[in-house]
């Protein structure tokens, strides 16, 4: 009997994990691991690698920046959190409504969450993607038959664009969000402000008048994910506030139920609605890892409009700009480890440097500057200025050099074949910018 008790005990430690993982990240998990520390730490439990050979992780780990990480040794995991608006009787592809990156360092015992905003402006690392919200690498994943899908190239795009290698991913639709609150017999929210939306996009393509008055609720499934949604009266940057209010919440609920009655009802809606390429080894590794990371040792961040810039398309469309510089700075405070100060510098330092570029066309060909702004976007530089130089006789291209930042400096002179009697040096100049191209005849866009 006691070994059954144990059994199911463990069925439900697993589950819990990766519930926790789908709702909202590692943040919830490690919450609730918090509670059980003094069990898992003295009680004699059997072997249970045969206990979750039907959890549901069905692909291969997808390729990554990084090699994959043996977190049994210490080494730190990131996983990618998708969430999608996956219909009935839809067959996709689709955009992502949520990107959430959940870390882990087992050395240090600390973990953190960061969520990225849908309407973020970046290069998408695909041929023929370009530029475009980030929530379009999952749809041009899918649709293009990029190697491994939409998950693989969202993947790739955070690595891209951050520098943070995304060892795993875990894709959850709205439908098993809803199902899994209801599992739970709701949440409660304290909904800090009135929510009044009269356009809240419904599952039939139509639209309703969603109204949640302030002050504490109780919500369904359903109700938590229009909450946790809605934007219309509202930024992205609320939503993600939102969205961790409801990931609280249900850590909240799971805390306060008899978890081990609940288990097999949450691990029942997991197998329908979730698709991870971690595989069920590795969700048995965390495990005793997740138990040692006390609460305040989790950090929850996004990337906010401190770190982003409002634009317009000329298409009309309204995206974020993001400050690299800015976003840099916090991906090295959320997933440097003690040996590492600066993470995103050791894997990817263009990224690190972040610098602000602006182009100036010094000869007497129209367009020149637009199209090697375009050409530097694509690659995933904050060109901040175009415009024309001074003078427009320049034979040769050259660089001037405000800040010293050795990497953009190096990859700038290969790409635009820049030697180095054309790389001028001027860190008194006013510093609207951190380097400058002058264009001269001798540069044409390359062919793409």
């Amino acid at each position: 009997m006691q070994r059954n008790v144990r059994k199911f005990f463990l069925w439900m430690v697993a589950g819990m994990v990766f519930t926790m993982l789908v709702c909202g990240g590692l943040f919830a998990g490690f919450y609730f691991f918090d509670t059980i520390r003094a069990y898992t730490a003295t009680a004699n439990l059997p072997n249970i690698s045969g206990i979750v050979a039907d959890l549901p992780s069905a692909a291969q780990p997808l390729p990554t920046v990084a090699p994959l990480p043996n977190v049994a040794a210490g080494e730190r995991i990131n996983v990618l959190i998708l969430g999608i608006d996956r219909r009935e009787n839809e067959e996709g592809p689709w955009r992502t409504d949520t990107m959430i990156v959940a870390t882990l360092d087992p050395q240090s015992k600390t973990a953190a969450m960061l969520s990225i905003p849908r309407d973020l402006y970046v290069p998408i690392p695909a041929p023929g993607a370009g530029e475009n919200r980030i929530n379009t690498a999952n749809f041009y994943g899918d649709s293009s038959k990029y190697p491994g899908g939409g998950p693989a190239l969202a993947k790739k795009t955070i690595e891209y664009n951050f520098g943070i290698p995304i060892h795993y991913y875990v894709l959850i639709d709205f439908d098993g969000f809803r199902k899994i609150i209801d599992a739970l017999g709701g949440i409660d929210i304290d909904v800090p402000e009135a929510i009044d939306d009269p356009e809240y996009p419904t599952e039939d393509y139509g639209i309703m008048h969603l109204q949640i008055p302030a002050g504490r609720q109780h919500m369904n499934g359903d109700l938590a994910l229009k909450y946790a949604r809605s934007r219309k009266t509202t930024s992205d940057f609320d939503r993600s506030k939102r969205q961790m209010q409801v990931i609280l919440a249900v850590r909240d609920k799971a805390l306060k139920l008899n978890a081990l009655a609940q288990a097999p009802q949450l691990l029942a809606q997991l197998r329908d609605t979730v698709e991870t390429d971690m595989p069920p080894d590795q969700m048995l590794a965390l495990t005793p890892i997740v138990a040692q990371v006390r609460a305040d040792n989790i950090k929850s961040r996004s990337v906010d409009l401190t770190m982003t810039y409002e634009i317009k398309l000329n298409t009309g469309a309204d995206v974020l700009w993001p400050d690299r510089e800015k976003i840099s700075a916090l991906i090295s405070e959320l997933f440097a480890t003690p040996q590492d100060t600066n993470v995103v510098a050791s894997i990817n330092p263009l990224r690190a440097e972040a610098a602000r570029i602006v182009v100036l066309n010094g000869t007497n060909k129209d367009g020149l500057a637009a199209m090697a702004s375009r050409y530097l976007k694509t690659n995933g530089f904050n060109v901040v200025q175009i415009g024309n130089a001074e003078k427009r006789d320049y034979t040769k291209t050259v660089l001037v050099d405000l800040a010293g930042k050795p990497a953009t400096l190096d990859w700038l002179s290969q790409h635009f074949g820049i030697d180095n009697g054309n790389i001028r040096r001027n860190p008194t100049a006013e510093r609207d910018s951190d380097i400058r191209i002058i264009l001269g005849n001798d540069w044409s866009p390359p062919l793409q």
